[in-house]
């Protein structure tokens, strides 16, 4: 994948929000980023009042999550990249996957998975 097509994917990926599901165009964005995974969740709503009440906070009613509950519009679970991912050879890994899991400072052994959300 070039430089080009990637720009010309993500613009697409952008363009297309206006038009599809927010949880379609932000599995389409992150897949023009290079970010795949068949690990989703059935049965979300995207109502965020839903999402709260089936992920509920450790402290609920905090001044975040009331925020969160009052300012937010969609929120969602795109998909899950798991451990067994992110162990992939180095070359079944796109570009921008590679520079995600080589970055310094980033301990491998303590990935256990990656949530890609929609809000």
């Amino acid at each position: 994948m070039n430089a080009s097509n990637t720009r010309d994917d993500i613009s697409s990926a952008l363009k297309g929000i206006a038009t599809a599901t927010f949880a379609d165009a932000s599995r389409k964005l992150l897949a023009a980023l290079g970010y795949r995974s068949d690990r989703t969740l059935a049965g979300q709503t995207g109502n965020v009042a839903d999402f709260i009440e089936q992920f509920p906070a450790p402290h609920p009613g905090t001044a975040s999550e009331n925020n969160f509950a009052q300012h937010a519009t969609f929120a969602a679970l795109i998909f899950q990249v798991t451990s067994d991912e992110i162990e992939i050879s180095a070359h079944q890994r796109t570009e921008s996957q590679q520079l995600l899991f080589d970055a310094d400072g980033f301990e491998q052994s303590l990935a256990q998975s990656f949530l890609f959300m929609a809000v």
